[in-house]
């Protein structure tokens, strides 16, 4: 008790707030404070996670890093503790996943072994600390041993968290900022694209036979985004029909009148091979919704400001037929959003950023087009530069004269890569001002 008291009173001193994402205790950390009087006020939320599902669903712990690492591990531990920091309004996150008995783990690991994770929230920056420890005794008495450990190696984190953070200098203090945004995007610098390639069609499969629908829909642009989702989700579906369960992928074109890289469009279609092709142009109640805007008392300040406001009700009435169709089919919508794009708020909020299912998270451009390489695709669609052709005043103005920085440099960034102070500046100011688009609304506290 005399140990549960003391980490309390450290918790109230400090004025952090704990949450726990805990496997191998099972909540017992939470538990344990709990039994402090007063102990409420320091306590933001406390989380059970055993299953690889649950650790992915709520915490974000991303199959791959399981796969690779393994349950009990400090890389799935750490995805465990960012996680839980993130979700919740803590300061501090105790997260642990271990082998508490009575038998090793699948892959050997001896009984008792237990990794930890402490991530701290401060002043913007995050800190993760990881270690991994052995205990002796019966299933229980381990587990209680690194529910202790656990708290009573809160104050020595904390305290080299403050350490740090006063001692930084610039250079880390953006390097510390850069990494937090990265793992937050679940960006990783090296990947293997036949592996992804069959870990995000799996995925798909799944997201299909767990809520039961049959059809996935995907708008093609003729981008290489679009053009590789849309591959993958034709994957999946095949891969279902060969299992023998229904599934059907449903492509659409949604030009906006006539479409200036429509031969694009039709070679990605001609690549991706979809089951059904949807051909629905949304100029009509795209004009027709700003007009009404406009008859019933919407005024802009110039061109350029109705020309942005008509750009994104074209992205949003793309949504809308997306999910008209996969309304009557019984389908999910698929989005071709990645890293780069969700690491800058490139897309319209409930536009092209509304989806079901995300198959490119967390890839950064350069990776994307290596599955497009790996997948197949024409190098003209592999290597087309990046257009969101949204604006009718600047018909096929390239990403990155919106954007203000390259795809090459999100992409350095997304890699943990050393960038300029321009590039690092942009993209961090970015990244917070459109950090609405990456939420759930917001709520009343």
């Amino acid at each position: 008790m005399e140990l549960l008291k003391r980490i309390t009173d450290y918790l109230v001193d400090n004025e952090l707030r704990l949450a726990t994402a805990e496997s191998c205790t099972a909540g017992l950390i939470f538990s344990e404070l709990a039994r402090v009087p007063g102990s409420g006020q320091s306590i933001d939320s406390g989380l059970g996670v055993y299953s690889p599902q649950s650790k992915h669903r709520y915490l974000g712990v991303r199959y791959d890093t399981i796969e690779r690492y393994g349950l009990t591990s400090e890389a799935v531990c750490g995805e465990m503790a960012c996680g839980a920091l993130e979700n919740n309004g803590a300061d501090v996150a105790l997260a642990n996943t271990g082998i508490a008995g009575p038998n090793p783990g699948d892959d050997d690991t001896p009984i008792g072994t237990v990794c930890f994770a402490w991530a701290f929230r401060h002043e913007g920056d995050h800190h993760l600390y990881c270690e991994t420890r052995r205990f002796d005794g019966e299933r229980n008495e381990v587990r209680l041993a690194a529910a202790h450990y656990a708290l009573e190696r809160l104050p020595h984190y904390h305290r080299l968290c403050l350490e740090t953070r006063a001692n930084a200098d610039a250079g880390y203090r953006r390097k510390a900022i850069q990494r937090a945004i990265v793992a937050q995007l679940q960006a990783r610098p090296e990947i293997d694209a036949q592996h992804e390639i069959r870990r995000r069609c799996d995925f798909l499969c799944r997201a299909m036979q767990e809520s039961g629908q049959k059809t996935l829909v995907l708008g093609i642009s003729g981008g290489i985004d679009s053009t590789v989702a849309g591959r993958l989700a034709q994957l999946a579906v095949n891969q279902l029909r060969d299992q023998g369960e229904q599934a059907r992928f449903v492509a659409m074109r949604l030009p906006y009148g006539e479409q200036k890289d429509a031969d694009d469009a039709d070679r990605a279609l001609q690549f991706i091979q979809p089951d059904e092709v949807l051909d629905v142009n949304i100029k009509s109640a795209s004009d027709a919704l700003l007009e009404s805007l406009e008859s019933g008392g919407l005024s802009f300040d110039d061109a350029s400001q109705r020309d942005f406001v008509l750009g994104n009700i074209k992205a949003r009435q793309r949504m809308v037929a997306q999910y008209a169709v996969a309304g009557t089919r019984g389908g999910l919508v698929v989005g071709a959003d990645q890293a780069a794009e969700a690491l800058m708020g490139f897309f319209t909020k409930y536009g092209d950023g509304a989806c079901d299912v995300a198959p490119l998270t967390g890839l950064n451009k350069s990776q994307v087009r290596l599955l497009g390489q790996q997948l197949g695709a024409a190098e003209s669609l592999v290597d087309k530069l990046p257009t969101a052709d949204l604006e009718s005043l600047a018909p096929q103005k390239p990403d990155h004269e919106a954007l203000g920085v390259t795809y090459q440099e999100i992409d350095a960034f997304l890699e943990n890569r050393e960038v300029s102070e321009r590039v690092f500046d942009t993209i961090v100011d970015g990244y917070r001002r459109t950090g609405h688009k990456r939420q759930l609304p917001f709520e009343p506290e």
